[in-house]
Formats: structure tokens, C-alpha cells, sequence
């Protein structure tokens, strides 16, 4: 058996960034990790999570999750909520459409202050 445990995200504030992200998606407070608790854990429904480590420079990260539509439209809603610009083109991530161009029953991209791009579909 092969399961996705965790991805590491770098950014310039590790804990901003982690409570963007559990906003955003809804989840539990994120909590401090790392032997100096620099680093904040986001996780997710399935025991996996999103790591985010303080870096001066930025990596780029695109990460997409899959979620039910209900939960899809909670997203949306809190994205409208905060002000963030979303869409459903990875070329125009602000375009403001929900509908996926793949075919599912929606898919969206938005980014964060560190330049990620952050994908849900369902």
C-alpha cells in the first residue's frame, strides 16, 4: 500500500500562511511542529497534511485537493468571504468561474501571499 502522508511548502510566514490555509479549506487550527515550532501542520480528513516551513526564498508549490461538493461550495464561499481572487483556468486563476473545464462538477485555483498556487476540485 502506497498513501500520501505529507507535503512541505516553504514560506515567509509559516504560521500566517498555515491559518490562510485551514480558513480557506475549513480544517482544525493548524499546529506548531518541528523541534523549534517554526514549522505549522494544516491536516487534512485523511490523516495527510500540509507542512509549512519559514524560507526566506519561496519555491513554488502547486497543490490541489479533491474534495465533496458541499465542502467545495464552503471553499468558494470563503474565498468570496476573504477577498481572494479564484478561478477555474490554472492560466487565469481569477477569472471568478467555478465550473470545471475537465470535466468534474467544479475545480477552482487561487493563490496565497507566498505565490503558491492551491487547487480543489470535486
Amino acid at each position: 500500500m502506497t498513501r500520501f502522508d505529507h507535503v512541505a511548502i516553504d514560506a515567509l510566514d509559516a504560521e500566517a500562511s498555515a491559518r490562510f490555509l485551514a480558513d480557506v479549506l475549513g480544517t482544525r487550527e493548524p499546529t506548531p511542529e518541528g523541534e523549534d515550532d517554526d514549522m505549522f501542520r494544516v491536516d487534512l480528513d485523511d490523516g495527510s497534511f500540509v507542512l509549512f516551513s519559514p524560507a526566506t526564498s519561496i519555491a513554488f508549490a502547486h497543490v490541489a485537493f479533491r474534495v465533496n461538493p458541499s465542502r467545495f461550495e464552503e471553499i468558494v464561499a470563503r474565498l468570496r468571504a476573504r477577498g481572494v481572487a479564484f478561478g477555474n483556468d490554472h492560466h487565469d486563476p481569477r477569472n471568478g468561474a467555478t465550473d470545471d473545464p475537465l470535466g468534474g462538477a467544479g475545480r477552482i485555483y487561487f493563490a496565497d501571499d507566498n505565490g503558491h498556487l492551491w487547487e480543489v476540485a470535486c
